[in-house]
């Protein structure tokens, strides 16, 4: 009597232990193949699954358990469990979908970050350094006296000034195309679109060298120098030591012959870059443009028609629109160009600024930024080589780039996304607006002040000044190590790339 129940104890083992199929068929002849027990074969009474999946992006990972902040309570609930299994029946590309919620794509990188910048992002926050990534949700923010240069994914440069946060929350890139959205939180930005064209070899200083020398070692205008100096005989290189801006053409040829590669191509697709403030929201078009915002106060631009002491021979146009505030207010003005203008607080009208003065330094600091843009390129290419490839497969991008590809036609998903965009940022940003002033009530304005540029000026001047002192003068002569070592010793706010 007692070999049935022994003999149905030796089933469950043999499921559990894996046992072949012919040896659970010899069970089934000796009738040992009850409903309750066969049941638990496959999912433990659980229907095959008929889930739909796909691989996934670049560097995202496959599971989606959050294994470092599981709740174990929640996870061992066994009506919540059920409560899901019945979600994902119903929906068989769930796994996709939630995938997909979690995902952030890459935005950028930080070319060169001068004290105290900081990323804050999913994962918490963290310092800001050269390289870092810059993905959808992360803000960036700067102390004082603190500043970043940015590379955007499609060869774009951003310079966030002190006490500045921007928010950059997404990039959406189709055949002919490439979509950014942030938000100025508060504080100063320049952004330059990448053009098409050749620079001058402008025998003039750069004038940000508050950033200077570069932790990209060969964007550095003294790198060129020391390629220079060292082909040349003893003779010439004292007359070398005469020259005021050592390395200018040797970077210049440079920046322009990699400028010239692939340049059809890139200028295929446009960039459009959507950024908004507490007051005011601007939809800008292959834009070179300056723009501020305080809490509680105005939004400034000034969008740009060309880039200083650069002759462009690019087809793409730069153009801008301002978008104003209220529920049902769909009003919309375009920029004016090289003119600063002002949106007022209330976000309901921009008018030409009296005085734009106090913008002059913050105009000068991007004037001549030749190792940026050399430092630009060299991003380019290491991390944005699709780019200079034509005819995107949504596949390949996918895996081999992390990058979604987006359609972007009349009435398509792109385009249907902006739309999206205008009509929900309206009008949460003017139920932000009304709450901002409730809060910072007592909040007194200062407007765009000394602090947003005092310290790059200054760093500037004092390197104008120690251009051509003995430090300066025998970099020309090091070895490879010697020049690296070099700027990590001169390089004093920034973080050495062996301690990252």
């Amino acid at each position: 009597m007692r070999i049935l129940p022994f003999l149905a104890t030796l089933f469950i083992s043999c499921v559990v232990h894996g046992f072949e199929q012919n040896e659970l068929d010899l069970l089934r002849r000796n009738n040992m193949n009850t409903t309750e027990v066969l049941l638990h074969m496959d999912h433990w009474g659980v229907k095959p699954s008929s889930e739909v999946d796909v691989p996934q992006y670049k560097g995202q990972a496959k599971s989606m358990i959050d294994w470092e902040n599981i709740d174990s309570n929640r996870w061992l609930d066994f009506n919540r469990w059920k409560e899901e299994l019945s979600i994902k029946d119903s929906t068989p590309d769930w796994q996709i979908k939630l995938r997909d919620s979690k995902y952030s794509e890459l935005v950028g990188r930080v070319i060169q970050c001068l004290k105290d910048c900081q990323k804050y992002s999913r994962s918490g926050q963290s310092s800001a350094q050269y390289t870092s990534e810059i993905n959808e949700g992360d803000e960036i923010s700067t102390g004082k006296d603190s500043y970043a240069w940015i590379f955007l994914r499609d060869g774009s440069l951003l310079r966030i000034s002190p006490k500045s946060s921007i928010s950059f929350l997404e990039i959406n890139l189709s055949q002919d195309k490439v979509f950014f959205l942030a938000r100025l939180n508060h504080g100063h930005i320049y952004f330059e679109h990448r053009k098409v064209g050749v620079f001058p070899m402008v025998n003039r200083t750069e004038t940000d060298l508050a950033m200077y020398p570069l932790l990209e070692k060969t964007a550095n205008r003294s790198y060129f120098a020391r390629k220079e100096y060292q082909k040349l005989d003893k003779r010439q290189r004292l007359l070398y030591t005469l020259e005021k801006n050592p390395g200018h053409v040797a970077q210049y040829l440079g920046i322009n012959k990699m400028l010239e590669e692939q340049s059809k191509l890139l200028q295929k697709r446009e960039t459009e870059f959507f950024v908004f403030t507490a007051n005011a929201t601007f939809l800008m078009k292959n834009p070179i443009f300056h723009l501020f915002h305080e809490t509680t106060g105005q939004s400034l631009v000034k969008l740009k028609e060309s880039i200083e002491h650069f002759n462009s021979t690019d087809p793409r146009s730069s153009s801008g629109e301002v978008f104003f505030r209220g529920y049902n207010n769909k009003s919309f003005k375009e920029l004016a160009i090289n003119k600063w203008q002002a949106v007022d607080p209330e976000g309901l009208s921009i008018t030409p600024l009296a005085d734009s003065t106090p913008m002059k330094p913050l105009e000068y600091l991007v004037k001549r930024i030749p190792s940026i843009h050399y430092a630009r390129e060299l991003f380019l290419r290491k991390y944005s080589s699709f780019l200079f490839k034509d005819g995107w497969s949504k596949k390949l991008l996918a895996k081999e780039h992390g990058l979604r590809l987006w359609k972007s036609a009349k009435k398509e998903e792109l385009e249907l996304r902006k739309k999206f965009l205008f009509e929900r940022i309206r009008r949460v940003e003017t139920t932000n607006l009304r709450s901002i002033k409730k809060v910072f009530k007592d909040k007194k304005l200062q407007g765009l002040t000394k602090d947003y540029y005092l310290e790059a000026l200054s760093r500037t001047l004092m390197a104008l000044e120690n251009l051509n002192d003995y430090n300066s003068q025998v970099v020309k002569e090091t070895t490879e190590t010697e020049y690296y070592l070099w700027i990590l010793n001169n390089a004093e706010d920034f973080v050495p790339t062996y301690i990252r």
